[in-house]
């Protein structure tokens, strides 16, 4: 396993720990008023708070959705990482040029997100836990990824990148 796996692997679950303990609930003086300005302002605009608990939920869809494309076992698989909707995936994966990769997302929540891999868009995929699966060939040294939930879309992303040729 590369240590780049590792880490990823060991950042994530580190995120589902800190999403599951850092579930507090917090009463409002006056049962009418929400307890935050962030829980305010997401009851302002339609949205439900998104709680630890669901998120980790949707962590561990998402997570699983992606299972089927290569365990970590796996030699074919290169990297992972779960993020949350509204924070996206910003990522540049170090990979050996012009080798062949598929970057599988899976979304679970609510609305869509759209994935940018190296400049491409591609039409926006729903977040109902079904994989979506691009080729990358000939890929370069650093491959830039990118995706983002369209306005409303709630939840949490994972992705991964395996190599088509072991």
């Amino acid at each position: 396993m590369r240590s780049g796996t590792r880490a990823t692997t060991a950042s994530a679950l580190v995120l589902l720990t800190a999403l599951a303990t850092a579930c507090t609930t917090e009463t409002s003086p006056d049962p009418g008023r929400p307890s935050s300005p962030a829980a305010s302002a997401q009851r302002r605009d339609g949205q439900q708070p998104t709680t630890a608990a669901t998120e980790l939920t949707q962590g561990a869809r998402a997570g699983a959705a992606l299972e089927t494309a290569a365990p970590e076992e796996d030699p074919a698989f290169v990297e992972s990482g779960l993020e949350r909707v509204r924070d996206g995936v910003h990522h540049r994966s170090p990979l050996t040029r012009g080798t062949s990769y598929t970057v599988s997302v899976a979304c679970a929540g609510t609305g869509t997100v759209t994935v940018v891999i190296d400049r491409t868009a591609f039409p926006p995929a729903p977040c109902d836990t079904v994989p979506v699966r691009h080729r990358v060939d000939h890929a370069p040294a650093q491959l830039p990824l990118s995706v983002t939930g369209t306005p409303g879309s709630t939840g949490m992303i994972a992705w991964r990148i395996t190599s088509t040729t072991t």
